[in-house]
């Protein structure tokens, strides 16, 4: 065989090779943003806002299965507000049911007496107070917004409708979140202004995360560090509204909210794995594709 042969045959096995590997990332870059796309879809909650409107849970939105996520998004623009939504159940299910705000101004600087609370309407008429117990902060690093957890309440649920109303003590945004099974595009009813795609969604979850649209809730930043200051003792512990949560219940709340902290606990630690797994797959997928562009257009001016 002649050097120029060898030259060519050479060249040609090179080429077969980079085919296969080009080949090979496409495959590999495809999956991991098909992985990437359904992992983070399903880490979310259907949204909803809350409006003006929706002051009871007879006028809010009325959810057909309390197991399916749920996120509704508000905003207080003063003291003694109320929005509300219900959910129905069938009996055995599990619920879950949590109370955040942004982890921003005003919200975060907002002292213990002033934070929102739940008031829960159980379908056979039991109605218990639920007070902030915990102030649990997560990042969610794929929308770049951050939430302190204030309530998480979990149980076995009896069947029928559930009524939910947030109570607001200053103002202030919130999210309530309801159930665990990720199952977007559910009918419901008196929904209200429901965004009709995720482009939408998106803006309007960064408006309500960025901008706060309550005047009094920025002239009153001074008057919440004010009070603060000239209440000193008088501001209501966690731990004394805790406690006037447990005498409002007729379950049995040490229990509960011993294995709700162990829930929070295997929660955060599943969220900050699974961002970590996220982050790893984009940066993966970003550097597979660009080299495998490269390749095929080195294949394009090797001869075959």
């Amino acid at each position: 065989m002649t050097p120029d042969l060898k030259i060519v045959s050479v060249i040609s096995m090179v080429a077969n090779v980079l085919r296969l590997v080009s080949k090979t990332i496409s495959v590999i870059a495809i999956s991991l943003i098909s992985i990437l796309f359904w992992t983070s879809v399903s880490s979310a909650h259907d949204p909803l806002f809350l409006l003006p409107e929706h002051q009871t849970p007879s006028e809010g939105p009325s959810l057909p299965d309390g197991t399916i996520s749920f996120a509704f998004y508000g905003e207080f623009l003063t003291e003694g507000e109320t929005r509300g939504f219900q959910a129905y159940f069938a009996d055995g299910d599990f619920f879950q049911l949590e109370l955040l705000i942004p982890a921003v101004d005003p919200e975060q600087r907002l002292q213990d007496n002033q934070l929102p609370f739940l008031r829960l309407t159980s379908p056979d008429g039991l109605t218990q107070t639920l007070y902030p117990s915990i102030r649990s902060r997560f990042d969610e690093p794929f929308t770049n917004t951050s939430y302190y957890t204030l309530i998480q309440e979990r149980r076995t649920a009896t069947e029928g409708i559930y009524d939910v109303m947030i109570v607001s003590r200053a103002p202030a945004r919130f999210t309530s979140a309801i159930g665990t099974s990720e199952q977007f595009g559910t009918p419901v009813e008196r929904a209200g202004d429901r965004p009709s795609s995720f482009t939408e969604t998106a803006e309007r979850l960064d408006e309500w995360y960025t901008k706060s649209n309550s005047e009094s809730s920025k002239k009153d930043e001074n008057k919440i560090d004010a009070s603060s200051t000239a209440e000193g003792s008088e501001d209501v512990p966690l731990e004394s509204l805790a406690t006037e949560s447990e005498t409002t219940s007729n379950l049995s709340d040490n229990e509960l909210d011993s294995s709700n902290q162990e829930s929070i606990d295997l929660d955060t630690s599943d969220l900050a794995s699974t961002n970590q797994t996220l982050w790893l797959v984009i940066m993966i997928a970003i550097v597979a594709i660009p080299v495998g562009v490269a390749i095929k257009r080195i294949l394009k001016s090797t001869p075959k």
